[in-house]
């Protein structure tokens, strides 16, 4: 008799239309993943009626609902669905200027002769592909460090070398791929089934309604970039013998992130003593049992609150300064593709440390450290109100 075997298992995901209802069966996308599972999870109750017997006559299940973890490589356009749905807006094109004729270039800035780059919306973390410069070192990605009417200032990622350049190319900046950010208004509401088709055995498990609940980036030394979700959902179907996305889309092809080949910039500052970082996102669901219903009846979301937690190399004050003195700080962190031609961006406007304490032994001290991600509320030109912003260069 055949067994189920994890490396034949599908899983399969489509966003819902409404919550709870199973979307049709055309569309399906099959995900990336190191593992995942979903569960029925089920509210049981017993009875506590008092029997001559001293026993329990009878126990019952209750409320159902379902859960589930997916863990994954961070790959470019893989899981921008269910980063969207925990950041609570689409991804969406960023901004580009066109054609301009630029006034001058320098090692770190990019001048224009008219019109505005506050104005077309380029914003502090973006990253953006430039084009056109005679000198091919100016050309390529580089992240967006200060707004101005007129100038950008910006950090090389690929290895180029800016150089000054004299006034009159024909140049174009434009924000590569797609954003997302937590939004002050307009807070989208997304949920999805999912399926697992285990092909060894012909049974299929479909769950309903999943949102995210959870979301963790981790970045480690000589390791690849990892993501995590974490799903609460409404209900799951009795399991099947027949696949219910017969043909899903295949999995995306984009090369994986590896932690080591990106920038961490606190802010703007380039840092090179971070041992490693995770950035978390948690929607805070709450579901809500009903009577006449064996299923979830209601659910809310709290605040999408967002925390770090890292490691460094304690080689100065920084950091136990930031924690001391409640300095707010900007973070950015930058992954690289192999080829130095996509990248994966996560920026923080605004992060007070809540902890920082150092280690002991016969090695390098490590000072580990934690902190909140926090709304953006200040003034500074081209920095969006809002708690994360991430961006990832592959989504056309």
């Amino acid at each position: 008799m055949a067994s189920s075997q994890g490396i034949n298992k599908v899983i399969t995901y489509k966003k819902e239309a409404s919550w709870g209802t199973k979307p049709a069966s055309t569309g399906g996308q099959a995900l990336r993943r190191v593992t995942g599972s979903f569960q029925l999870e089920k509210d049981t109750y017993a009875s506590n009626e008092i029997l001559t017997t001293q026993q329990v006559r009878d126990m019952r299940h209750g409320t159902r609902r379902s859960s589930g973890a997916i863990s994954g490589e961070l790959s470019g356009s893989a899981y921008s669905d269910f980063i969207a749905a925990a950041l609570r807006k689409d991804f969406a094109a960023g901004a580009t200027t066109g054609a301009i004729i630029v006034l001058a270039s320098t090692a770190t800035t990019i001048t224009r002769s008219s019109g505005s780059f506050v104005t077309d919306g380029f914003k502090v973390g973006d990253v953006v592909n430039v084009t056109g410069f005679t000198d091919a070192g100016n050309n390529g990605l580089f992240l967006v460090k200060t707004v101005a009417a007129s100038t950008l200032t910006v950090a090389a990622l690929a290895g180029q070398t800016r150089t000054v350049e004299a006034a009159g190319d024909t140049v174009t900046v434009a924000v590569k791929g797609k954003k997302t950010y937590v939004p002050t208004t307009g807070h989208t509401d997304d949920s999805f089934t999912f399926e697992e088709w285990y092909a060894d055995t012909t049974i299929s498990r479909t769950f309903l309604g999943e949102q995210v609940d959870t979301m963790s980036v981790a970045l480690q030394p000589n390791s690849m970039a990892t993501i995590d979700f974490g799903f609460m959902g409404k209900d799951a179907e009795e399991a099947t013998t027949s696949q219910y996305f017969t043909s899903p889309t295949a999995i995306t092809g984009e090369g994986i992130y590896s932690a080591p080949d990106g920038f961490l910039f606190i802010n703007g500052v380039a840092n090179g003593v971070v041992t490693g970082l995770n950035i978390n996102v948690a929607n805070n669901i709450a579901q809500e049992a009903v009577i006449g219903s064996n299923s979830i009846g209601a659910k809310s979301r709290g605040k999408v609150a967002v925390t770090i937690d890292g490691s460094a190399i304690f080689e100065d004050n920084t950091v136990l300064n930031y924690f001391d003195a409640e300095t707010e700080i900007s973070i950015t962190y930058v992954l690289m593709s192999a080829d130095n031609t996509n990248a994966f961006v996560v920026h923080m406007p605004r992060v007070k440390i809540g902890s920082a304490s150092t280690d002991d032994g016969e090695k390098v001290v490590i000072l580990s450290f934690n902190g909140t991600a926090l709304e953006y509320t200040g003034s500074t030109t081209g920095v969006e109100a809002t708690t994360i912003q991430i961006q990832d260069t592959t989504i056309v």
